[in-house]
């Protein structure tokens, strides 16, 4: 990996978790130097990096992703993202509602009331708004 590689994802995460997500990521590297510097490198500087699909998009299947895995706070965390880039509410909504065949009610309607407590709190939290 590189310090290009690097930048290009500590920049793009600034943009997608603003100041908490920086808050977030210097506890994990305090604890683990490499795996905050993987996170950065690979995950946002090389994954999130690709260019094909919209940021927006990304955030919406990574809702998904963690909505399906019952992770509500990772939901949380990639609405604030989606809501960084452009996303409505209506659009998390469906992004969420959409999973409701796959994944059952139970967890569905736990992101959904996990994305309305980001919602409720969104202009209260500037920490969570891109950098």
């Amino acid at each position: 990996m590189s310090d290009e590689q690097y930048e290009r994802g500590k920049a793009l995460a600034d943009k997608v978790l603003g100041r908490d997500g920086q808050k977030r990521h210097a506890d994990i590297t305090r604890i683990s130097p490499m795996h905050g510097r993987a996170i950065l490198e690979y995950c946002y500087g090389q994954v999130w990096s690709q260019p094909l699909i919209e940021i927006k998009t990304k955030l919406f299947i990574l809702i998904a992703v963690c909505a399906s895995q019952g992770e509500y706070d990772a939901v949380a965390r990639q609405v604030r993202g989606a809501l960084n880039h452009g996303a409505t509410e209506k659009e998390i909504i469906e992004a969420i509602t959409t999973c409701a065949p796959y994944i059952g009610y139970p967890r569905t309607n736990s992101s959904l009331r996990a994305a309305q407590a980001v919602f409720d709190a969104w202009k209260d939290k500037p920490e969570w708004h891109s950098v």
